[in-house]
């Protein structure tokens, strides 16, 4: 049957620490854990994707070295269609280095400058691999690339959705204009829409993304939950309130369960946000990123325990 969905962008390697508290200006402090862990936005896209039971794949580049190997292994145990990976040759995987906090599951992370090397180039990109897919998702890391491929999901008819992080949305509404107005589902966070859009609060964001010509939006807010925005809907779906333990992939988990529930199983786009907002609160009760990614099943079982009886009518 081939993938249903399709990842493109980055996929690294996470060195976890667990701390008690961010250190001062040359504080030394000991780390409580230490783990080694895949990661990646939008290959734990692509991941959380496949635990709920979506047929996934994804496009991106590594490095020919034992990192990489690490990658691809997890992939394969992950159910991912990893054929497309691209290895770079005299290249190094990018290997990110994050920082968690024991009692809030706050966070820093320091991103490889191997991200930025260690690529796919636009021709790498076959119009092969869109051949019965649904959805392309992208955090739109890699701009050429991006357009590229968004240019091939219009021509085959599949359902584009976007990632905006705020270190892309620094790039400026000038460069992301031709990648926005293609989209179809936009998941911003709420750091990220603002300073695209120059506003001061996440409706006034979205409000200017519709004019962009995006249909949905679906702004997450944190703990606060995920604001929801289309051409007549304006509501906020709140966060299922737990123990957080690490925040890592909580974005990746809500963004694959979203776009699962609202494009493979029809969810209403509030029920679906409702539904992704559940996948998170498991996530994050876990130490790295795709730990505690949950399945389909698990994710139901956890609204029924909390007693969401409209998602059930």
């Amino acid at each position: 049957m081939g993938n249903e969905f399709l990842g493109l962008g980055e996929v690294v390697v996470d060195w976890v620490s667990l701390i008690d508290h961010f250190p001062e200006p040359d504080e030394k402090i000991d780390s409580l854990r230490q783990y080694l862990f895949s990661g990646g936005v939008t290959a734990n896209f692509t991941v959380a994707a496949s635990r709920l039971g979506a047929k996934t794949g994804f496009f991106g580049a590594i490095g020919n070295d034992s990192y990489g190997d690490f990658l691809k292994s997890d992939f394969k145990n992950e159910n991912v269609d990893y054929s497309y990976l691209i290895t770079k040759n005299n290249k190094n995987t990018p290997v990110n280095f994050i920082f968690v906090v024991k009692n809030t599951g706050e966070k820093v992370i320091i991103q490889s400058p191997y991200m930025h090397s260690t690529i796919p180039k636009v021709s790498d990109l076959d119009e092969k691999i869109f051949e019965n897919i649904k959805l392309l998702h992208t955090s739109a890391i890699y701009h050429d690339l991006t357009i590229k491929a968004i240019k091939l999901a219009k021509k085959n008819n599949i359902f584009i959705s976007l990632d905006l992080e705020k270190q892309i949305a620094v790039r400026g509404l000038s460069k992301l204009r031709p990648i926005l107005h293609q989209v179809d589902l936009l998941i911003p966070n709420k750091a990220g829409a603002m300073q695209l859009t120059d506003t001061k609060n996440p409706e006034e964001a979205a409000k200017k993304f519709l004019d962009l010509g995006v249909k949905t939006i679906v702004i997450t807010l944190g703990d606060q939950g995920a604001l929801i925005i289309t051409k007549n809907k304006n509501v906020i779906i709140p966060a299922l309130k737990v123990n957080p333990v690490d925040t890592t992939g909580a974005g990746d988990t809500f963004c694959a369960a979203l776009c699962y529930s609202y494009v493979l199983k029809k969810f209403s786009i509030e029920k679906a946000a409702l539904f992704a907002n559940a996948a998170a609160a498991l996530k994050i009760q876990n130490m790295g990123a795709r730990t505690g990614m949950p399945t389909y099943e698990e994710v139901i079982q956890f609204l029924k325990k909390r007693n969401f009886k409209e998602f059930f009518n």
